[in-house]
């Protein structure tokens, strides 16, 4: 496997001779377009979950709090993704790693119709395997 130019920029190589490319940026650029489609959308799911944790980190620093769903939504916020679930009574938890939400309605105080809220918790030792999606709460 002779290779004269880098395999990303066609520029001459120098060094060993089992060389593909010229530096580490080149090397990097070609793996990653080289890629698997599937490996990008994890790394893409990751990415938003780590996302819904830090928004839920900052929103709730006492372990537990309430907001609005607009809140989560302006921050970036993204319900479709998340790492676990926790059923408690009537409420179900969906998790970003060690914080979670469930979703709530609420009655406005000044209007008196319901308000789509979150309540945030910081996840307890207590939830550990808990959910099973085959019972029924």
């Amino acid at each position: 496997m002779d290779h004269q130019k880098c395999q990303t920029c066609d520029k001459p190589l120098v060094g060993r001779i089992d060389k593909r490319f010229c530096d580490s940026q080149c090397r990097a650029n070609f793996h990653n377009r080289h890629k698997r489609k599937t490996e990008r959308v994890i790394a893409a799911v990751n990415r938003q979950i780590r996302k819904n944790r830090s928004i839920l980190f900052k929103l709730c620093p006492d372990g537990k709090a309430t907001v609005r769903k607009e809140r989560l939504v302006d921050l970036g916020f993204s319900f479709q993704y998340f790492s676990s679930v926790y059923q408690e009574g009537s409420l179900t938890y969906y998790f970003s790693y060690e914080y979670g939400f469930a979703p709530i309605l609420q009655q406005s105080r000044t209007e008196k119709v319901p308000v789509q809220k979150v309540l945030i918790i910081q996840y307890q030792e207590h939830m550990k395997g808990k959910f099973d999606p085959w019972k029924t709460a």
